[in-house]
């Protein structure tokens, strides 16, 4: 038979099914592939591998609590047990009988309990029923009452029953209690002894791998049941992200790779596994910013949404970390979203978001330091800055030059002033980067010049408060200037900037002023410096002529480099040519000409001065005749923190990431560095003058301007407004402004003069208790009058110009930090017939005057050892303070000298009124406050 004709293919029937076969199994192992990369997140891993490691931790928690334990004493109730159990053992038989009645009588209690309850149910019913009849139907109810009255008599013994079977099971309860109570309270003992190691092992128990729980149920396509690897996520009620103009809560799921943030215990491992640091200030349960209130970003930046590494926008701390990252992870500057993490030296600019208004945060030292050196630059004075308004202006005033400085210094000072002292905030304005060329020096000696002439043709005369001084001695002089507080708010030697801090550079640094001004103006100024500049902030000391003259004849012997001398020379071709082109840019080129050919050679230069000036700001700093309403040169910077990335102009800058941190650090390194390789005439330059910060100083600068934050937090979530935290606020603000933290202590911040002293007791005092210490109106009176409290000190409390609405914020303040705002609290005026005898006595008897002064200073004592004169007493101290000072100083100030008398308070070890230590505190109390004659600010002494 003849075969068929096959039917025809256009393809290879055999090699189709090979490849739809291999296409098959490809796409099969790559849906399984697809199926695992979507199932396998990062987050995952963490989260497994911190399984892992809490099992560790959990394990080394339980060696520690089972090392705890007192085996001594567990051997010994383990013993007092097995003695217990031995006594039971021989007395088996009758505990059994006793439990087998205990079995019959608790077997009748409840069935006798059962009843007397539900009949008690029955009853109530029934007496409704029949309260009701009665008052509808008497005749009917009068039949029905014998059966009521049945049922409460059945019911009232029942309850009779229920007492008698209630005694018997305690009765028999506590028969067999003498038997068994001896293993009872041993196991009790025991189990209290090794309460904490028992539940760490059923802890470590609970942590153990389980295949259904760990494993099945974490398994792809079965994960969607009851997974225990989950993403964690953070809704903040009271914090909020803004996109778009839409605000919405703040959703953070960082704790889905940071698990133990909020948990103790973790704090040694690596990221992510570790603990926050400071869990008592930040995201611990208790703390002022729990996790559950405040989540992550609102503090650390970044993409909360996000669960990975990348897309959360994390920021490497140091160029080794990033290289790391980029192996490790793949990390780039993250270009998607606006907000990338802060670096962690720089986290605290977010404390702003909420804590506003304010130049000091508590706890955040980074950010309290970055503030004082953006006032102490004087930033604000170019940069309209919230927070930092109604500032006086950062520099000395210049509207009377002539009578303090000589031209020559001038220009070598505005040249580099550095160079004459090194811890100076006076930036430099010429010999920058973008006018450092050869040809630039021309240029930038003429526009010195110009400003000198500017201002000295400008200056104003001033008068000397004492024609002649008297001839000083400088060794005195440096013993006044090293003793009585000037080293707290200036420096004499050579010194970083940043390591004298804010503020020791809070006054002008005295480096060199020798070569600065006269004999005559240092005299004039430290004698009384309002009298050369009603706004200034120096304080005056009350210095005698002669301690002026020894403390001017003192700084006069501080000499120094000259500066740095002129680079080029020019001739009246190069002034004119330069201020035609500052005419140029204002007025057409025939006008200009008209302008400068008008002009002779010295008014030309003081042309060209008052146009520099104007150009570079100069006024923003200091006061300069011709320049009184003259508007800040700089952009407002109150809101630079939320600028965008696409709106800083990194132009050919290509040696720093492309983030704002980064930029902003470059401006703070080099301002004008952003002019590099490009082509702009010299009025087209930009202008910000160079600080010559380090590396450090650009960090904490950036992170101040990183605070200026848009206000998109709700009022729920800042700082709420209340008296007592105005009154924080607005102190705080003021005893940093005025640098009274410098000498003292203030909520455990400030006190830097204590470094200079060789004792702490010779260093002004700690002000925090202040306020619930002082008389509000004795304090005011020392404000404006202060007298020697302590009069064996050489550092003195100067006399400070400030108006009552600033003082009334100090005394609010103390008041705030005490807690003690409101009305002031008098006390009676006691003589000594009022008090108890034993007032003196204790007062005697504890030699109180053997280190407090009364009038006299005791010869024999050492000055570290001397406390106030006890006579100031009744119009200067709070009586309920002294009470609490008596009972415990060491709580009030850690480290005084006072001792603590009453250390079992209040048992006290004086027979006087029968050894009360309260009674012998309030008498004590009251026979100070009879003390007269002492000195007084309210008196005017």
């Amino acid at each position: 038979m003849p075969d068929k004709k096959s039917i025809g293919h256009a393809y290879n029937i055999d090699f189709l099914n090979v490849v739809f076969a291999t296409s098959s199994l490809f796409l099969f192992f790559t849906t399984i592939w697809m199926v695992f990369d979507d199932f396998d997140r990062e987050w995952k891993g963490y989260q497994r591998n911190f399984v892992l490691l809490e099992e560790y931790v959990t394990s080394l928690s339980l060696q520690a609590a089972q090392a705890g334990i007192d085996q001594e004493r567990l051997q010994q109730l383990n013993a007092e047990r097995a003695t217990a159990e031995q006594q039971l053992a021989q007395n088996q038989a009758q505990v059994d009988g006793l439990e087998a009645q205990l079995a019959d009588v608790e077997a009748d209690f409840y069935r006798t309990n059962q009843e007397f309850n539900f009949l008690k149910a029955d009853y109530d019913v029934a007496r409704y029923a029949y309260e009701e009849l009665r008052e509808e139907h008497p005749e009917e109810a009068v039949d029905v009452r014998p059966e009521i009255d049945a049922m409460y008599e059945r019911w009232v013994d029942l309850g009779i029953q229920v007492e008698e079977l209630t005694a018997r099971r305690d009765s028999l309860r506590a028969q067999i209690g003498e038997y068994t109570g001896g293993v009872t309270d041993a196991d009790n003992e025991i189990r209290e002894l090794t309460a904490e190691a028992t539940r760490l092992a059923d802890l470590v128990a609970d942590l153990q791998i389980d295949f259904v729980g760990d494993v099945l149920l974490n398994a792809p396509l079965l994960d969607f049941m009851a997974p225990s690897l989950t993403v964690q996520q953070t809704i903040t009620p009271n914090v909020v992200d803004e996109l778009n103009f839409i605000r919405f809560q703040k959703m953070d799921r960082c704790t889905s790779c940071h698990i133990a943030i909020d948990r103790e215990g973790y704090e040694g491992y690596p990221q992510p596994y570790r603990t926050h640091p400071n869990l008592d200030d930040y995201v611990g349960s208790a703390s002022p910013h729990p996790l559950a209130q405040v989540g992550c970003t609102v503090c650390h930046e970044g993409m909360g949404q996000s669960i990975g590494f990348i897309h959360a926008s994390h920021t490497p701390g140091s160029e080794d970390q990033m290289h790391a990252w980029e192996e490790q992870y793949g990390w780039e500057v993250p270009h998607l979203w606006d907000y990338p993490m802060l670096p962690t030296d720089m986290t605290e600019a977010s404390c702003s978001k909420c804590h506003r208004e304010t130049v000091h945060v508590p706890e955040a030292e980074n950010l309290n330091l970055a503030y004082g050196l953006y006032e102490r630059a004087g930033c604000y004075a170019c940069h309209t800055t919230t927070g930092f308004t109604d500032l006086r202006k950062p520099g000395p005033d210049l509207t009377k030059i002539s009578a303090k400085l000589t031209p020559e210094w001038v220009a070598n000072w505005i040249r580099d002033p550095r160079v004459v002292k090194p811890s100076t905030w006076m930036p430099r304005v010429w010999y920058n980067s973008n006018t450092s060329s050869p040809e630039d020096a021309v240029r930038n000696e003429v526009e010195i010049d110009a400003v000198v002439a500017y201002l000295y043709a400008n200056s104003g005369d001033h008068t000397f408060a004492v024609s002649s001084p008297p001839s000083g001695d400088a060794g005195r002089g440096e013993e006044l200037v090293n003793s009585t507080g000037c080293l707290a708010c200036h420096i004499t030697e050579d010194m970083n900037r940043l390591a004298a801090g804010a503020r020791r550079t809070f006054g002008q640094p005295l480096q060199n002023i020798g070569n600065k001004t006269s004999y005559e103006w240092l005299f004039d100024w430290v004698r009384d410096p309002r009298h050369f500049s009603s706004d200034t902030y120096m304080p005056d000391l009350r210095l005698t002529d002669q301690e002026a003259a020894d403390v001017a004849t003192y700084l006069a012997t501080l000499t120094g480099p000259d500066g740095r001398p002129a680079e080029a020379s020019y001739t009246q071709a190069d002034v004119t040519e330069t201020l035609l082109d500052y005419v140029r840019s204002v007025l057409p080129n025939a006008e200009a000409q008209e302008l400068v050919g008008g002009l002779s050679a010295d008014e030309q230069q003081i042309e060209l001065g008052q146009r520099v000036i104007g150009r570079y700001g100069c006024f923003s700093c200091h006061d300069i005749s011709g320049f009184e309403d003259a508007q800040p040169i700089g952009i407002e910077l109150s809101e630079e923190g939320s600028k965008l990335l696409p709106r800083l102009d990194f132009a050919f800058v290509h040696d720093i990431p492309h983030t704002k941190v980064d930029w902003f650090k470059q401006k703070m390194r080099d301002p004008r560095s952003f002019d590099r390789n490009r082509v702009l005439q010299p009025l087209e330059k930009l202008r910000m003058p160079n600080y010559g910060m380090s590396e450090e100083e650009a960090t904490l600068f950036s992170t101040a301007i990183m605070s200026f934050q848009t206000n998109v937090q709700p009022l729920a979530a800042q700082v709420p407004r209340s008296a007592r935290n105005d009154g924080l606020r607005e102190g705080r603000n003021l005893v940093r402004r005025r640098n009274c933290v410098a000498c003292h202590e203030i909520e455990a911040d400030g006190g830097d003069y204590v470094q200079l002293v060789d004792d702490p007791s010779l260093a002004p005092p700690l002000l925090t208790p202040q306020g619930a210490k002082v008389q509000p109106d004795w304090m005011y009176a020392f404000f404006q009058n202060p007298i020697p409290i302590r009069p064996w000190l050489d550092v003195r409390m100067p006399t400070f110009d400030l108006d009552d609405a600033h003082w009334n914020t100090a005394i609010d303040y103390f008041g705030a930090i005490s807690d003690t705002i409101g009305e002031f609290r008098s006390h009676a005026e006691l003589t000594t017939a009022d008090v108890p005898r034993e007032g003196e006595e204790l007062f005697e008897l504890l030699r109180c005057q053997q280190c407090h002064v009364l009038d006299t200073i005791p010869a024999d004592q050492p000055t570290d050892n001397l406390a106030p004169d006890l006579r100031m007493a009744r119009e200067r101290l709070q009586p309920e303070w002294i009470i609490d000072w008596l009972r415990a100083p060491l709580e009030i100030q850690p480290g005084t000298r006072m001792p603590m008398f009453w250390t079992e308070f209040p048992a006290s070890p004086y027979p006087q009124l029968d050894a009360d230590g309260q009674a012998q505190l309030e008498a004590i109390r009251d026979y100070m406050l009879t003390f007269r004659g002492g000195p007084s600010p309210l008196s005017g002494n």
